[in-house]
């Protein structure tokens, strides 16, 4: 007859047999050392949490397995293995320690990494449902943070491949309403970056296998063949050159004081045999679309009208390579000299401009330079209200909305608070996202001498004969003078 205590012990091997059996094993190692694209690349990895645990109970699993020791044991394993493909590694801790939040955004920024990696697993209340899948978190959307979603697709896909359970790719206002989670809000400006939750350590049978040495590797292997393919369709990246003399000594920040500079764009793919997919080029000079036009490959000349006007502007843009890697978003941020008395004459002749279809898109380019020097004048409601319009004008009816919700939730004392719901209807909260920034590289061989779009005439739209067009002319300034009595009624209307 077995001894009670023989039985008790093959019942428990029974159950983990059964348990381990419930998900796929481990199936080989990588050889790290052909992963060549690897070399040289920076990589951030924050194993979650640490040094809690005692005054954390929500963190321990079954068993007493807590999940710092899970997210510090696979962290390590994934730093081994990318030092082994030449990648340079660093980890926001290497021992079981409570780093502050605060110190590991510090260590990623003064790292600046390639790509960011926070290795997490998750927990829930509901222990004994079986809770059990994989997700990954990402900072904002992927209107805003394309590059990390692209990451993020890649690393689930490896998660399922270790993992029976499907999970899905979570922006962290998911979890984190308000602003995100703060090691992502923190470093989204930096690269790529995502939290990635293997499963849950809550969970009894998932617990067996993060329990196993063994299987941590294993998991360390998705995380580094989610990295090693990221880098090897190419990480696009952008940079900028101007032909003029850019000035950073005084307070304002990349100071031009040429108004016609030629400005080049130079877009790497990130990889070898791999070109810019010109169709996914999106870029906007202070939200106004401008183009980008290929003078060869990599090289585009940006196309942003007649002159830049005196203010603060921002250009910014959006691209992919032909693999359809999709690059972070990039603004540069400049400043083009003012000189007494262009505020008002940028008004006028903006406000002019913008009121006609064929000239909105300049009118534009002046009201936004003006608004540039005066976000808090008595009358920057009202030029918000141009800018409105004028982008209602050209089609851009989203754009238009984001400039009467400006009105609507940062001046409450305008005297178009009432006006607005008639144009748009619910309004959500206006927030601007800038992206990485970078600046200008000065003195460009590449570039023409002077900026190469012919100079728009500010003069009345002609027909195809030559002669002037007087039927439109009458008609926008007829819309024009509609426009303003219906404002003038609505105004007298709400008081």
């Amino acid at each position: 007859m077995v001894p009670l205590r023989s039985r008790k012990l093959l019942i428990a091997c029974a159950c983990v047999l059964v348990f381990a059996a419930c998900e796929k094993k481990y199936q080989g190692n990588i050889t790290v050392g052909s992963h060549t694209w690897l070399k040289g690349k920076k990589i951030f990895i924050d194993p979650g949490h640490g040094g809690t645990a005692a005054a954390d109970s929500f963190r321990s699993g079954p068993g007493g397995l807590t999940e710092e020791e899970v997210n510090l044991a696979v962290s390590l394993h994934l730093a081994s293995m990318l030092r082994g493909a030449g990648a340079v590694v660093a980890l926001a801790r290497e021992k079981d320690l409570d780093v502050p939040l605060i110190e590991r955004v510090r260590m990623a920024r003064e790292f600046s990494p390639d790509l960011f990696l926070s290795v997490h697993h998750n927990g829930t209340m509901r222990r004994m449902d079986g809770v059990n899948y994989p997700c990954v978190l990402v900072w904002g959307s992927p209107g805003v943070s394309p590059a990390s979603f692209d990451f993020a697709n890649l690393l689930l896909g490896e998660f399922h491949r270790i993992m029976d359970a499907r999970g899905s790719v979570l922006s962290d206002f998911s979890v984190f309403p308000e602003t995100g989670s703060m090691m992502l809000r923190e470093t989204h400006d930096l690269c790529p970056g995502i939290i990635g939750e293997a499963g849950f350590f809550s969970d009894e049978r998932h617990a067996i296998h993060l329990r196993d040495a063994q299987y941590r590797e294993h998991e360390a292997g998705a995380y580094f063949n989610a990295v090693s393919e990221y880098f090897r369709r190419g990480v696009p990246s952008a940079r900028a050159q101007i032909n003029c003399r850019v000035e950073n000594t005084g307070y304002l920040k990349n100071l031009l004081k040429d108004r016609e500079p030629a400005i080049m764009l130079l877009l790497d793919p990130g990889a070898p045999g791999v070109d810019i997919d010109d169709s996914t080029i999106r870029v906007t000079l202070d939200n106004i679309p401008v183009t980008a036009s290929r003078m060869k490959p990599g090289r585009y000349s940006l196309d942003y009208g007649r002159r830049l006007y005196p203010g603060a502007h921002r250009i910014r843009l959006e691209f992919a390579n032909t693999w359809g890697r999709r690059a972070m978003i990039v603004s540069l941020p400049f400043h083009v000299a003012v000189q007494p008395g262009e505020h008002d004459a940028l008004v006028r002749e903006g406000t002019r401009l913008a009121s006609y279809y064929y000239t909105a898109r300049e009118g534009l380019k002046m009201l936004q330079a003006a608004l540039s020097m005066t976000v808090t004048a008595p009358d920057a409601d009202m030029l918000l209200w141009r800018i409105a319009q004028g982008f209602g004008l050209i089609g851009a009816q989203e754009t238009s909305r984001y400039y009467f919700s400006k009105i609507a939730y940062f001046y409450p004392q305008s005297e178009y608070q009432g006006m607005i719901g008639r144009y748009t209807g619910d309004l959500r909260y206006p927030v601007e996202y800038h992206g990485k920034e970078i600046q200008f590289t000065e003195d460009c061989p590449a570039c023409p001498s002077k900026n190469t779009v012919r100079e728009i005439p500010v003069i009345e739209p002609r027909s195809v004969d030559g002669k002037q067009d007087e039927g439109f002319y009458l008609l926008e300034k007829a819309k024009a003078l509609f426009r303003s009595l219906r404002e003038q009624v609505e105004s007298w209307w709400t008081k």
